[in-house]
């Protein structure tokens, strides 16, 4: 059975358009992202089911997650932002730490580097895509009646499409080497490690030097690198035995160059820690470590820690929450009002224009994961002052979910509907300005 092709079913050229106006993206690379994502996720589920423990848990977050396929009978409206984008979101997070934990951004960096688009929009993929697959797998363990065990035996039988499908380089991400390239592999592997090793005495060695140390440190490392080749040669045959020799004399040239680099390299090294004391006593000062911006034309760029970048007209709200979150502070209470977020009379519904601008806030909240806000809905004084009230608060929500949506933790967002109690402009309480969405920023 080919699960991924079983995906690719699912993903039509609807929901694929659906998925890129989520995000913000083209067609075309939200496919290809998609492309890169199915294999990574199955990927990450083989290697969890590689060992008896792992095929429990995976089993356990099926079974517990509810995933029993249901969510393939709504893929229309899953990339809606309403609520079903919501609750996918928030169980393909959980799905995601219980796969990648802390290499997860990693992960992200690689699916956005191989489609051309924003860390967010992969981020938010990847959030979507992950109940996909894991109803996928849910159904067949359902239909099946399969136990963890036969759940890992399902697994280990996708090996051939996931290796033919996985973007280049993940396969060593996820760490699936020797589950992907059997024998082989694994033999390729050791005469890399013992390479490896050789080379890490020989950094040692540099190091050493650069410590003034005797012949006997110079020494030791050697001998090492000769005991490496003797395993080499005789336990991994002859291909492999090759690269283990490449691998020493390699090392022994990395020895001879690191000697001669060594008295620069102190010079360098004191250099260089001098600077870095320099400027990390400017970004204690000033900005947060990785963030800067600059203005041309009246737009500012900003550079976001993490590698993101986002760009804003001089004096809009996303200069303001971005610039603020920039300084490196401790200080909340700071509120900024949405510039661009429209409403129906009546209606807690984004136009589309609004979406663009709360997916800018979201990629600026991912870069600074620590930001909780608080999302408040404000009417003018038209009408019930209680549907007012009511309304104001279904418009927060629709913020939040919205911000959800695009991959930021529900944890961080709280909401409020203040109805028509906080005009900004009490000498007329029915003007437009009144009616806004503002953010206060609440933990840092």
């Amino acid at each position: 059975m080919n699960l991924l092709g079983l995906v690719k079913d699912q993903l039509s050229s609807a929901v694929i358009g659906n998925a890129a106006k989520m995000i913000g993206g083209s067609n075309a690379a939200t496919s290809k992202a998609l492309d890169g994502i199915m294999p990574t996720l199955l990927g990450g589920m083989m290697k969890k089911s590689s060992t008896q423990s792992g095929a429990s848990e995976l089993f356990n977050m099926i079974k517990d997650g509810g995933h029993d396929g249901g969510i393939l009978d709504n893929m229309d409206n899953l990339f809606s932002g309403g609520e079903a984008t919501r609750k996918a979101t928030t169980a393909g997070e959980g799905i995601l730490s219980g796969l990648f934990g802390n290499g997860l951004g990693s992960i992200v960096g690689k699916v956005a580097s191989m489609a051309g688009l924003q860390r967010s929009g992969a981020s938010s993929l990847l959030s979507m895509a992950a109940p996909i697959l894991m109803g996928i797998v849910g159904k067949q363990v359902r239909s099946q009646g399969l136990n963890a065990s036969g759940l890992a035996s399902l697994l280990g039988g996708q090996k051939d499409y996931v290796k033919a499908a996985l973007p280049s380089g993940m396969g060593d991400e996820l760490g699936l080497g020797s589950l992907l390239g059997g024998a082989k592999e694994t033999v390729r592997n050791t005469a890399n490690a013992a390479a490896s090793a050789g080379n890490r005495a020989a950094d040692a060695t540099v190091a050493t030097a650069k410590q003034g140390g005797s012949f006997l440190r110079w020494l030791l490392p050697l001998v090492l690198i000769g005991a490496l080749a003797l395993f080499a040669l005789r336990y991994m045959g002859c291909g492999a035995a090759d690269t283990a020799i490449d691998g020493v004399k390699d090392t022994t040239s990395s020895v001879v160059e690191g000697a001669k680099d060594a008295g620069n390299a102190v010079v360098e090294g004191a250099k260089d820690a001098g600077g870095a004391v320099v400027d990390g006593a400017k970004a204690v000062g000033g900005a947060v470590a990785g963030f800067g911006s600059k203005v041309v034309d009246g737009i500012k760029s900003f550079e976001l820690p993490g590698g993101g970048k986002v760009s804003f007209r001089e004096g809009t709200f996303g200069d303001k929450f971005t610039s603020f979150l920039g300084v490196n502070s401790t200080k909340v209470g700071e509120r900024f009002t949405f510039d661009n977020l429209t409403f129906n009379t009546g209606s807690a519904n984004l136009s589309a224009e609004s979406l663009k601008e709360v997916a800018e806030c979201a990629k600026v909240l991912k870069a600074f994961p620590k930001v909780h806000i608080n999302i408040e809905g404000h009417t003018d004084s038209s009408g019930d002052a209680a549907k007012n009230q009511t309304l104001s608060l279904a418009r927060a929500n629709a913020v939040k979910n919205q911000l959800v949506a695009s991959g930021i933790n529900a944890n961080r967002l709280t909401t409020q509907g203040l109805g028509s109690t906080k005009p900004v402009n009490a000498s007329n309480p029915t003007a437009k300005e009144n009616r806004r969405v503002e953010v206060v920023v609440t933990k840092r």
